[in-house]
């Protein structure tokens, strides 16, 4: 057999033409038959070659195959990559390694973490694909996130409804919908209340869900000895030369915050981590997303959540507002940096903030706390404020001097029902 008449699998991503690659697209204008689904092969009509369709007669795929190898050029063409819960494996196994030739293509779960704008070397995932979800294995001990695969009988409503019923409808999930196509939706909240949005007739869809193990015996047997408070030691952290908010400042805007346990929280000009640190502890349930256009202020908050061993905590290196409307609503902003784009930080932040949800601002500037109060009052925000000066004390010698540190202004605000 003649090496350019290998069947050619080629993987077409979500199906549309912005997603191809060139090879992709090289290797189907070469070859001299194409197979595929309905979608794939729509997606070269204009080209007029011979098609082959797939469908449920996977054998009679197989035997087409066998017929046709090395007598014509074939491109095969997967949704998403050739390698992922694709036609691969069984390609493989039938025809033998050495009749194909693979192109690789964007995978669903590829694409699904692009769009939420994390990485994905960590996640676990999973296919549904004609299984029974009472019966499988759902990883949720897993301290990242888990992916599902869905199909119609197994959509992501009826499995956040199923985990809901094992009692974990507290869980942070994310739903993607049509992934790369016009119709893509991202839908996100508690598992709960993901479990109510059925959607008839099912629509390709990706479930996300934060997964991590949540002992509630012995969290219930120990909550009080194991109590957080917040301030935890400056040296604590790892800091470099990246600004951090003192231990005392720290505690105090965490106290004006009022973070529950299951709260979402943009900390917005995270600098060194250690108050989305502080704050990812106190909503252990929740989820903390820390935003810095800093690229090494970025690594020290990543270094600092190894350190403390936080996983639910999520670093955005953006320069804010970007990247911020992609985020799930909070229920507490922090701002402690603002690059020179406060109005529009505070903008956004305001009209994502959930009603009842709280806004703190730290200013150290005399022209940030002029910025902050002139948008609060302009926009008839009511809010509170105090400045903190805070003097430690040092030991010199013999003797104990008080060294005092730059003056923070605490500003903060509740969004009410109007």
């Amino acid at each position: 057999m003649a090496l350019e008449n290998l069947i050619t699998v080629i993987g077409i991503g979500p199906g549309t033409r912005e997603y191809l690659t060139e090879q992709a697209i090289r290797e189907v204008e070469n070859a001299q038959v194409l197979v595929g689904g309905k979608r794939a092969l729509a997606l070269f009509a204009e080209l007029k070659k011979p098609q082959r369709l797939i469908d449920a007669d996977l054998e009679g795929l197989i035997n087409f195959l066998e017929a046709e190898k090395g007598k014509k050029k074939i491109a095969l063409l997967v949704s998403g990559d050739p390698g992922f819960y694709s036609l691969l494996p069984l390609l493989s196994r039938r025809l033998g390694v050495e009749q194909l030739k693979v192109i690789p293509g964007l995978s669903s779960l590829q694409l699904a973490f692009a769009k939420i704008k994390q990485s994905w070397q960590e996640c676990r995932w999973q296919s549904l694909h004609g299984r029974n979800i009472e019966d499988m294995p759902l990883h949720l001990d897993h301290s990242g996130w888990v992916a599902y695969l869905t199909d119609p009988q197994n959509g992501p409503e009826k499995l956040c409804q199923h985990l809901t019923a094992q009692g974990e409808g507290w869980r942070e999930g994310i739903i993607l919908y049509n992934l790369g196509y016009e119709k893509e939706e991202v839908q996100t909240g508690s598992l709960e209340e993901l479990a109510s949005q059925v959607r008839s007739p099912y629509e390709p869809a990706l479930l996300m869900v934060r997964g991590g193990r949540v002992d509630k015996e012995k969290e219930s047997a120990t909550m009080e000895a194991e109590r957080f408070y917040p301030g935890l030691p400056d040296q604590a952290f790892i800091r470099k030369s990246t600004p951090m908010t003192k231990s005392d400042v720290r505690a105090l805007t965490l106290l004006r915050a009022g973070i529950q346990r299951k709260d979402i929280v943009w900390d917005v000009g995270a600098g060194t981590g250690s108050i989305s640190i502080e704050a990812a502890q106190l909503a252990d349930q929740g989820q903390v997303y820390a935003i810095e256009r800093n690229a090494e202020a970025s690594s020290l908050i990543q270094a600092n959540q190894e350190h403390f061993r936080v996983n639910n905590l999520t670093v955005i290196y953006e320069e804010a507002p970007a990247g911020l409307q992609e985020l799930p609503d909070p229920d507490v902003v922090i701002i402690g940096g603002s690059g020179g784009n406060l109005k529009a930080i505070l903008s956004e932040s305001w009209q994502k903030l959930k009603q009842k949800g709280r806004i703190v601002i730290n200013a150290i500037t005399v022209e940030t706390v002029a910025e902050t109060t002139a948008w609060l009052e302009e926009q008839k925000i009511p809010f509170q404020a105090v400045q903190v000066q805070i003097q430690k004390m040092e030991k010199a010698g013999s003797y104990h001097l008080w060294k005092s540190l730059n003056p923070v202004t605490i500003l903060w605000a509740s969004k009410e029902e109007n």
